[in-house]
């Protein structure tokens, strides 16, 4: 099952997130992956990390990887849930830090969708919305932006379950509760 949460700052999506990835879990019997693209960069970014470690506790393999997320889903297995949080670091990650193109990351995003399928896991993607509000004019931002929202598509487009989460509620856009 393919799975793409989505939400503004602090909406309350990474739990929702949670919270599908341990509901597919208890279904499945497979190991829970938690996929973090953040890197430790700073003291206040460390804190966060640890106090999201200690929130998910010991039930969760936690894999910290800010580029090369398909050498891990190359990994598991049939059964698995491997959350991914979040995509929009990583396309930060990738596309300022590695000057990867628009096409290279599709690529990338489709073959997690591919490996997912084939080797029959969950893969559960958290995104951040950020094509609210005025446009921006700088080239760099807009650019991210529009690639942001282009992964955004091509996920949803092949997910069975879509899920906006706005003030911690979830809104179901395509699929069903888990």
């Amino acid at each position: 099952m393919i799975v793409f949460i989505s939400g503004g700052a602090r909406s309350g999506k990474s739990h929702v997130a949670e919270q599908t990835a341990l509901s597919l879990a208890r279904k499945n019997s497979g190991q829970l992956y938690y996929l973090a693209t953040a890197k430790r960069s700073d003291d206040e970014m460390v804190e966060r990390i640890l106090i999201h470690q200690q929130d998910r506790g010991e039930t969760w393999i936690t894999i910290e990887e800010p580029y090369y997320l398909e050498e891990y889903l190359m990994n598991c297995e049939k059964d698995d849930v491997v959350l991914i949080d979040c995509l929009t670091i990583w396309l930060s990650n990738v596309m300022f830090e590695m000057n990867d193109k628009m096409t290279k990351l599709e690529e990338m995003v489709r073959e997690w969708i591919r490996v997912a399928r084939k080797k029959q896991f969950s893969l559960v993607i958290v995104s951040n919305e950020v094509n609210g509000g005025i446009p921006f004019l700088d080239e760099a931002v807009f650019s991210y932006m529009y690639t942001l929202q282009k992964l955004h598509q091509l996920i949803v487009e092949q997910a069975e379950l879509s899920v906006e989460v706005q003030a911690g509620i979830p809104t179901y856009w395509k699929g069903e509760k888990e």
